[in-house]
């Protein structure tokens, strides 16, 4: 997995409204895209790593200003289930593990939104 700090510099260096993967898992069919405990051990995966980088964007930009389990208005991803948003500047950091729908990918990602989203 990148290293959380340095894509966050990255993105905050950037234009507002960037996005990069941290981690991607494709299904590689419909019978592992509709296997309920292979999905759950997935979301558990994702959920440990989204964890892992909080705990270090935490550690550099101090204590998120929201998290939750559902989708934000301000991360531009469908079927979120894990976010933590931390205001930096005048950009919203997030980082976020969603998953839209059976058959397309799981994805933990992070990125920017303007400063006065949500």
């Amino acid at each position: 997995m990148k290293d959380a700090i340095a894509v966050a510099a990255e993105l905050l260096g950037g234009d507002t409204g960037e996005l990069e993967e941290l981690r991607v898992h494709e299904f590689s069919g419909d019978e592992e895209a509709h296997d309920e405990e292979a999905i759950e051990k997935l979301y558990a995966e994702f959920a440990a790593e989204f964890d892992r980088v909080e705990g270090a964007l935490t550690k550099r930009y101090g204590k998120p200003s929201r998290t939750g389990k559902e989708d934000d208005e301000a991360i531009p991803l469908n079927g979120g289930f894990r976010f933590a948003i931390w205001e930096v500047d005048d950009k919203q950091l997030f980082v976020a593990a969603a998953h839209e729908d059976r058959g397309v990918p799981v994805l933990l990602m992070m990125g920017t939104a303007e400063g006065d989203v949500g």
